[in-house]
């Protein structure tokens, strides 16, 4: 019996590591990265993003990116952002199923009709993660089951909070998935060994 709670967490921990493998990191509008005049609404056609992907948006220091509510970013409204960052590096984890808005806070810079871009997360896929990387026959990639992730949407107390009411802490958006699953898979892989040992 121990032996058997030791191989299945050694699954566990493989496919944790294969879901990893197959993230995708975005920067926004890679080229020209987050500035004025550039359509995110174009830059997002067509991209699936999926639980577990990156956003990072690349700007100068002038700027900024303020994550905000559906009704902030249609309004382009400043005063109550979910976060604000700046720096010019910020990078997200989509880590649950939902939108998420993104403006830039500088005056006129949202209003202007560039400066905004809308994140819808899907639930993660391997099939179609690996349909997408091995469209050109150079990668094959393996199924380990279908991901799923809970419809939790951690920012919907933010996003219907009264205004003027104090914002909920979101999670801390800045830690990088690699960083998160090595420690998961570690921890996994040492509880394998101690349950085999035993």
């Amino acid at each position: 019996m121990k032996a058997s709670s030791g191989a299945l967490l050694a699954v566990m921990a493989v496919a944790a590591l294969a879901t990893t493998a197959l993230a995708k990191n975005y920067t926004v509008d890679g080229s020209t990265g987050w500035d004025t005049y550039v359509s995110y609404d174009k830059w997002t056609a067509g991209k699936t993003f999926m639980v577990g992907d990156n956003i990072e948006f690349k700007y100068e220091v002038y700027h900024n990116v303020l994550e905000v509510t559906k009704a902030d970013y249609a309004s382009c409204a400043t005063g109550s952002p979910i976060s604000i960052h700046s720096g010019g590096d910020t990078t997200f984890e989509l880590t649950n199923i939902g939108t998420r808005y993104f403006i830039c806070g500088i005056p006129r810079h949202c209003s202007n009709g560039t400066m905004h871009v809308m994140i819808t997360t899907v639930a993660y896929d391997a099939r179609h993660r690996c349909r997408n990387r091995s469209s050109g026959g150079a990668r094959r990639c393996s199924f380990f089951g279908p991901g799923s992730s809970p419809p939790a949407d951690v920012y919907a107390e933010a996003r219907t909070a009264p205004a003027g009411a104090p914002a909920a802490s979101a999670p801390k958006s800045s830690a990088t998935r690699y960083q998160q699953t090595l420690a998961a898979v570690a921890g996994l892989a040492f509880a394998a060994l101690l349950a085999i040992a035993a």
